[in-house]
């Protein structure tokens, strides 16, 4: 994430609401204090098949993402910022189009905030939720993957622009500089480990709420359902 006097300002700056006390909404986001989260809608966008992505706006790379949302990264990043996330620190060049073996040995390690992300649903009119990991499969070990936090590095500004902005690509399974989450687990610079778990997710375009809550960096149990 890029903050300070010395960077851009972030273009488009959503609307921010009052809805009840405590809770906002920011663009097409809800923020809700008491809980440290925020909340927006999207729709699932696979069931079987590679990704390098948990989400993704509707002009990022669809092909390869779990959830497609028409959210913006602004909107995303602004309620994250009025919540209490700081992201990482600054990212001073854009990475590569193609990230390969050498970048992932060279690039310093994305450091940010500890999220959890779960997702939301109805199915014959009964809501259910489950951790956004219930809904992904590693094929190394042939499971699901762990519970757990991801991180919230919050993308990053470069030549005046807000790379997961234009890019439209917001959370990534495999490493990428750009979105505002990553996935910290291991595993997480191959593009071929990471697949949607059909057996687990409703059927594709089914609209879903993602949530993302901020873990207090005290909670010695950040995987655990809140």
């Amino acid at each position: 994430m890029a903050t300070g006097a010395d960077v851009p300002t972030l273009p488009a700056k959503p609307v921010v609401r009052m809805v009840s006390p405590g809770v906002y909404e920011v663009g097409k986001v809800r923020l809700d204090q008491k809980a440290a989260s925020i909340s927006f809608a999207g729709t699932l966008n696979m069931k079987r098949g590679l990704l390098e992505y948990l989400v993704v706006h509707s002009k990022g790379s669809v092909h390869e993402s779990l959830l497609v949302t028409d959210v913006e990264a602004t909107d995303i990043h602004v309620a994250m910022l009025l919540l209490g996330a700081k992201g990482g620190a600054v990212v001073a060049e854009a990475p590569p189009a193609q990230l390969d073996a050498r970048y992932f040995r060279m690039a310093p390690k994305l450091t940010g905030d500890a999220v959890i992300i779960r997702v939301k649903w109805k199915e014959k009119d009964v809501e259910k939720t489950a951790p956004i990991e219930d809904w992904l499969f590693n094929d190394a070990a042939m499971k699901k993957i762990e519970h757990g936090p991801w991180t919230y590095n919050g993308s990053m500004i470069h030549e005046g622009r807000f790379l997961a902005q234009t890019e439209g690509n917001l959370m990534a399974l495999v490493t990428s500089p750009t979105a505002l989450i990553n996935n910290p687990r291991q595993g997480n610079d191959n593009d071929h480990l990471w697949n949607a778990n059909g057996d687990t997710t409703p059927g594709i375009g089914t609209p879903v709420e993602v949530v993302i809550q901020l873990v207090p960096p005290a909670n010695p149990n950040p995987g655990r359902k809140p």
